[in-house]
């Protein structure tokens, strides 16, 4: 999880894909087949969350929907400070970050191949 320069903690989540695989639509399904072929496809899809700190608290603090995913960075959707943008997108070519989309889309196919069985 990256703390961006303004201080912002933000982190990834795949809960919104796993959730739309499970409700097992027909047509959502094949939507996500035929749009995520690599790891690097599901940035559209992965919904980014800020840490909102919490007084004395040692977590990073409570998660909170920002309405934006991984792909908006850059775009007119995103107001953040460029500063953050570029951060993120950045971190988002990181090693770390790379190994975490490897793994959701590797959890993701077999979701998948479940939704067949």
């Amino acid at each position: 999880m990256p703390q961006l320069p303004s201080g912002r903690r933000i982190g990834l989540s795949a809960d919104s894909v796993f959730e739309r695989v499970l409700a097992a639509d027909p047509e959502t399904l094949n939507e996500i087949r035929s749009t995520v072929h690599d790891p690097r496809d599901l940035l559209p899809l992965i919904d980014l969350v800020e840490f909102i700190p919490t007084v004395g608290a040692k977590e990073p603090g409570v998660p909170s929907a920002t309405g934006l995913v991984a792909a908006d960075m850059g775009s007119e959707r995103c107001n953040w400070p460029t500063a953050d943008q570029d951060a993120l997108r950045d971190w988002l070519n990181s090693a770390a970050a790379e190994e975490w989309l490897e793994d959701r889309f590797d959890e993701l196919e077999a979701a998948l191949e479940d939704q067949e069985d």
